[in-house]
Parts: C-alpha cells; structure tokens; sequence
C-alpha cells in the first residue's frame, strides 16, 4: 500500500483523507449480530460459574483471575470479533498482531489495558458498537494501535537531541538544505522535533524532513496530530507541534509508509533518525536485525549519519548488547563514531 501524507490539522481534509483508509459507517448484519449474541452467552456462562469478582475498572488483577478467565471465557474468543469487524473497518490489513489483542494474556488485561474504553466485562456491547458506528470503530482502533506508553512522547532523547543540535550547526555548507529521515518514526514526536532542530539551525528553508513506519494508523496519527481516542493527547500534541508547522522558513515535513528493511524509494538522507526500534523487544533476531542496519544504510548519501537510541522503555527491554549493535553497524559498512546517548555511524 502506497501512503503519505503531509502534515494538515484541517478537520474536512482530515475526515477525507481518513476515508483513505477507514470504510465509514455501520458493518453489522444478522450475521455479524448472531455471532456477538452468541459470544455474550458465552460470557453470561462464564460470569455465572466465576468464583472471583468480575471485572470492573480499577480492579488489582492476580494470577488466580487471569488463569481462571482464561479457562472459563479464553480471549481468542472475544479477539476473534474484534479482529473480524477491525479488518472489516479497514482498507488495509491492520498490524492488530503487534496490539493489545495479541500481547494480552486474558481477557482481563485486555480489558484492564483498554480502560476506561473498555467499561463492561462483557464484550458485546463494545462490540456492537464499534460494528455499528464508524467514529467509535475508529477510536477504538487508534486506541488499540496508539497505546500511551510510560517515557514516550516528547523530549525522550535530550542528550541525542543536545548533540544533534551542535551537528546540525555544523552544516551550514548544505546550501540547498538537508534531508532529514526520522525511520519507524511511531506517532510522530520525534519527527516534529528534528524538524524544529533542523529549523533552530537555520537549514530549514531549503530542507526536508520526512518521518516513516511501516503502520499506517501510526501514519495518519503522526501527519494529522490525530488522536480521537484522546482529546487530551491531542490538544497537548498540537499545542507542541504548531509552532514547527507554523515558522517562516522551516523544513517541508511529509511522512510516508516504508519498513526500514527495504529497499529505499526515495533520494538519500544526510540524516537518519531511528529511535525505539533496533535491538528491542520487536527487531532483536539477528537475520531482521542485519536486514534493517542495511536498509538504515543505504537510505543514508554518502558522509551521512545515522543515530539510534531506545528509552522507550527505560532501556530496560533491549535485547542486544550496545556492542552487538555497533558490530552491525560495521557490518552494514558504516564507521560507528561515539554519541552520548545511543549509537551513530557515518556512511563513508
């Protein structure tokens, strides 16, 4: 699928491009209705022989619950219909694998992690109403694909971005500006703020910064500020981002769908960013690992640079070595250089 927006907060254009992707309206049939009554007895049969409290929000889960729940009422089942009506939803094939629906161990953290979206234990009325109605299927959908992780956001790599800022000075002699890639860019953040450093160094004029993933939710969250599942969020997020949309003389941001393990399409980069992704907890196999420092590499001109930093998590989840990861740097051909946060190498 071939996708890419640039950046727009204009609510009419917003609806439209969303129909890009989202199919609008109400998906539930006799069928569909058969099938949601059915799971609801099903689960009407679990509440009745559960010997523990049900669910409800704020509940303190224990190990005794999960397995329970699993036995009685497992989640494949529950998943099952909101896998189905979510591909229904959608002009693409959803990455609902990498999502809450997978990564849960019962339907009580499911429920528990979807809070306060998620209000009753019993599925069905969730379910009927995100087959129903397009704007609940599509928050639904932005909240299982745009979770609010603990240290994500903004300002996650101040040191990466202090130093960034002195190399970016540095490049004054680009006088047809730079080409900045923010690759596996996620929602966005990261992109806006190499925008802004780009802009600070006064490059931005003639520059250009785009940001990639390889979901397209994550996509459309990143170029429109979108997040219908979180006004909050939202009206946080443009607060931050308006004055890099907004500057005289700024880069021309765009982001696009790409996988960081495949072939370029676009002309090369004086920089890549790829934060939160190398050597975690979803790219650590060694055959991905490799496939993913040679395609970094050969998006990057040659005498570019690429830096990569994971405190997503703290750092806590990464699965390789610091020294592993610039071992594969130098096995993608680039020369590893010291950063303080992070690893960085140049293409020679």
């Amino acid at each position: 699928m071939q996708l890419s927006f640039v950046p727009t907060t204009d609510a009419s254009e917003i609806r439209l491009r969303l129909e890009r992707l989202l199919i609008p309206g109400s998906l539930l049939d006799a069928a569909l209705e058969r099938r949601i009554e059915r799971l609801s007895s099903e689960f009407a049969g679990y509440a009745a022989s559960y010997p523990l409290p049900l669910w409800a929000p704020g509940l303190a889960l224990s190990n005794e619950m999960r397995g329970l729940t699993e036995a009685l009422f497992p989640l494949a089942r529950p998943r099952a219909l909101f896998e189905l009506i979510l591909r229904r939803g959608c002009r693409f094939v959803p990455l609902l694998p990498g999502s809450y629906l997978y990564s849960s161990a019962s339907w009580l953290d499911l429920l528990q992690k979807l809070s306060p979206r998620l209000r009753s234990p019993d599925p069905a009325p969730m379910l009927r109403l995100i087959a129903e109605d397009g704007d609940a299927r599509a928050a639904f959908l932005f909240a299982l694909m745009l979770p609010q992780h603990f240290g994500g956001g903004f300002d996650r790599y101040r040191e990466q971005y202090r130093w960034l800022a002195g190399w970016l000075g540095g490049q004054a002699g680009h006088s047809k500006g730079i080409r900045v890639l923010d690759a596996a860019c996620g929602s966005g953040e990261g992109t806006y703020q190499a925008a802004q450093l780009v802009a600070e160094a006064g490059l931005g004029a003639a520059s250009v910064v785009h940001g990639s993933t390889l979901e397209p939710i994550e996509l459309f969250a990143a170029a429109h500020l979108h997040f219908p599942h979180d006004p909050e969020r939202e009206r946080e997020y443009r607060n931050r981002v308006q004055p890099v949309l907004g500057v005289d003389g700024g880069p021309s941001l765009e982001f696009y769908l790409d996988r960081v393990d495949a072939a370029p399409e676009r002309e090369p980069y004086h920089l890549v960013l790829c934060n939160g992704l190398l050597g975690g907890p979803m790219l650590h196999e060694p055959v991905q690992l490799a496939a993913a420092f040679a395609g970094l590499a050969a998006r990057l001109a040659p005498g570019g640079l690429l830096l990569a930093a994971d405190r997503f998590h703290a750092g806590w989840r990464l699965r390789v070595p610091r020294e592993a990861l610039i071992a594969s740097l130098r096995a993608a051909g680039l020369t590893p250089i010291e950063v303080p946060e992070g690893i960085a190498a140049i293409k020679p």
